[in-house]
């Protein structure tokens, strides 16, 4: 699968729901994706910046896809993140760090274990972009080439880098817990810059938010905090979301 063909197969705007393995029980975690496809998302990111075990990742993979009949990709903040059960992952590099850890060195860990498993891999530029006052998860762990919410040519030259290296998507992360999500003017630039598609996640609190981000250009648009926090809201992001056309 690339992300390209299921927006194909879904011709519009999706919405990808983030898991963080640890952040509820099995019983909560089932509840809660049954909840979710019922709004109308479109497949489930497992993953996030906390440390969880091999075993509790390969149980929340087996839980959602016993659940709901929608892809599960893997988001994974390290080589150890891996699990034979997920249908793809996503193999990403953090494009805007100065430390090689995260740019390429887990890739290289990981890389023969995905073989092994049979992985699908997506390859993907992920890009942090710092919208908050003080540091999100992401920030506090790795040293980054800091970009502003203002810093715009900043991010096209990373995104276009992304692009030419043969990335088949490009993320822009405002991180879990953001202040605000990515400004839709920097949504926008990027769109018209690249021709891949483009995933957008962080900060992302209610419907119009939402709105304003998919009709900025987004392909994708990821939540995660507010299925932990308040998921009734995510009916009125998704349906938002599925209603917006971009306007890139």
């Amino acid at each position: 699968m690339t992300i390209n063909k299921l927006i194909q197969e879904k011709k519009g705007i999706l919405h990808f729901t983030l898991i963080d393995p640890d952040r509820q029980t099995q019983k909560e975690l089932e509840s809660r994706v049954k909840t979710c496809r019922h709004y109308g998302t479109d497949a489930f990111m497992v993953g996030g910046s906390s440390t969880f075990s091999q075993q509790l990742l390969d149980k929340t993979v087996k839980t959602i896809k016993k659940a709901v009949d929608l892809p599960v990709i893997l988001f994974p903040h390290s080589a150890a993140s891996l699990s034979k059960y997920a249908d793809y992952i996503f193999f990403m590099s953090l494009l805007n760090t100065d430390d090689p850890l995260f740019l390429i060195k887990e890739q290289v860990l990981a890389a023969p274990h995905i073989e092994k498993m049979s992985l699908c891999p997506i390859s993907m530029a992920y890009i942090v972009i710092s919208t908050s006052q003080q540091p999100t998860a992401i920030e506090r762990r790795v040293k980054l080439d800091i970009i502003r919410h203002e810093d715009t040519k900043k991010v096209l030259d990373y995104a276009l880098a992304a692009q030419y290296f043969g990335m088949s998507c490009v993320y822009l992360e405002a991180g879990s817990g953001a202040d605000r999500p990515v400004p839709a003017p920097m949504i926008k630039a990027v769109k018209n810059k690249i021709k891949v598609p483009l995933i957008i996640g962080g900060g992302i609190r209610n419907a119009e938010q939402a709105k304003n981000i998919a009709e900025a250009g987004a392909n994708v648009i990821v939540t995660g905090t507010i299925v932990e926090q308040n998921l009734p809201k995510l009916e009125s992001i998704i349906t938002a979301i599925k209603n917006a056309q971009s306007k890139e």
